[in-house]
């Protein structure tokens, strides 16, 4: 008996086994029966979470964006621009980029998938700029900076895999350079 079959699988597990797969091998090889394989669960397991394949996506989906988005978001602050936009910037460097690169592929051939990707896009969008005007920086300013860095983050996650963590953070440094030539001291 596995791990995971010695233990009762949450709804969490299949979400968290569901972003490794999107990482190992891309939005096709997401399936029920696979997610079972690997965590070693029979498919009672899974349906005893999820009416069907397409409930669990539904979920998947939502999980994604509040782990991923809202819960970064909620996070505490840090006490000054210049930390909060490497706070940020470390936000983004740490996320699931080869799954989301995954995800932002099945975007563009599954509609539910595509108002996801979206709508976590522009939670982010929203975060980091409210976030820039809480610390002084005015709304137009800040809007645009957070349009840049979002549309930097979605290009080099579907351009560079495997991602090189350092090379996103050259590209948010100069990002921060050019916010701190135009922005308050």
């Amino acid at each position: 008996m596995t791990d995971s079959a010695s233990r009762r699988l949450s709804a969490g597990d299949y979400f968290d086994e569901a972003m490794r797969v999107l990482e190992d091998s891309g939005f096709p090889t997401l399936t029920a029966a696979g997610l079972c394989e690997r965590l070693g669960a029979t498919r009672g397991s899974f349906y005893h979470h999820f009416k069907n394949f397409d409930d669990f996506v539904a979920k998947f989906l939502d999980y994604w964006e509040e782990r991923y988005s809202r819960d970064l978001i909620a996070r505490p602050e840090a006490p000054d621009l210049w930390s909060q936009i490497d706070e940020q910037a470390n936000l983004a460097i740490g996320l699931p980029h080869a799954a989301e690169a995954a995800l932002r592929a099945w975007a563009t051939v599954e509609p539910r998938v595509a108002t996801a990707q979206r709508r976590v896009d522009e939670l982010r969008r929203q975060g980091l700029a409210a976030s820039l005007q809480r610390h002084g920086i005015p709304e137009t300013q800040a809007a645009a900076f957070a349009a840049i860095a979002i549309a930097a983050l979605a290009g080099i996650q579907v351009t560079r895999q495997p991602l090189d963590q350092s090379e996103m953070r050259a590209m948010y440094s100069e990002l921060a350079r050019a916010l701190r030539q135009g922005g308050p001291s």
